[in-house]
């Protein structure tokens, strides 16, 4: 792992830090300590406690909890713009989740005292968090109230269709390529089953001409018809 402080530029054109004024954000950037990260390395753990905030730069973390059995459960993927550890930052309890580098990336962390100074600059940044952490809430609800009630074949074609919206890269032939590589174990968790039922749902979303792959990447071929599959909670 690398580090440098002060040296890495801040990418605030979109996500979580986009809407704080930039005199302020020019302060925030001299607090910042940022690191390079290799996919498989851990930027916190479950039951730990937070000192501050992270800011996902570039790449992409996976936040993930251990199961009763100790299966791995992936919570949701981050991506860049995001901060990582909101919730347990401003409530003071531990994390709920790890977080593991599913890519490489760039992270950025902001200390307590640089989070609380800017609070108390910008009101509206922390009105901003507090909107951010009830759409989370609001997404693991719906995702617990998913794997409860729908198939797997209706949840895969969420999931694929979450992943256009945060990692979809729209191809010449209109296609979307989703920018990101998930192991078939970690799809699995993404969606609450087994590897086996996973594969094969993937095999007939394949042979119903829904996607393909290509490079260890998921394209999809038909967003309209996925749609179709993932009825609104």
């Amino acid at each position: 792992m690398t580090s440098s402080k002060k040296q890495t530029t801040l990418n605030t054109s979109h996500g979580d830090l986009a809407s704080i004024p930039c005199e302020l954000l020019q302060e925030l950037k001299a607090e910042q300590n940022t690191r390079a990260y290799k996919k498989g390395q851990i930027l916190f753990y479950e039951d730990n406690r937070p000192f501050g905030l992270f800011y996902l730069n570039s790449g992409k973390v996976k936040l993930y909890k251990y199961t009763a059995e100790g299966k791995v459960f992936i919570t949701r993927i981050v991506t860049a713009g995001e901060l990582m550890g909101c919730r347990a930052f401003f409530t003071g309890e531990a994390y709920s989740t790890s977080a593991e580098v599913l890519e490489d990336a760039t992270v950025c962390f902001f200390e307590q005292p640089a989070v609380q100074a800017m609070q108390q600059a910008c009101p509206e940044f922390s009105f901003q968090l507090l909107g951010k952490m009830g759409k989370e809430l609001r997404e693991a609800e719906a995702k617990a109230a998913d794997i409860a009630y729908k198939s797997v074949s209706e949840r895969l074609a969420n999931l694929l269709l979450s992943l256009r919206t945060s990692c979809g890269q729209t191809l010449s032939d209109g296609q979307i390529r989703l920018d990101i590589q998930l192991s078939r174990e970690e799809m699995a968790s993404l969606l609450g089953t087994t590897v086996e039922t996973t594969v094969r749902t993937l095999t007939r979303f394949r042979q119903l001409d829904l996607l393909c792959s290509e490079k260890k990447q998921i394209i999809l071929k038909n967003v309209t018809k996925l749609a179709q599959l993932a009825p609104a909670n």
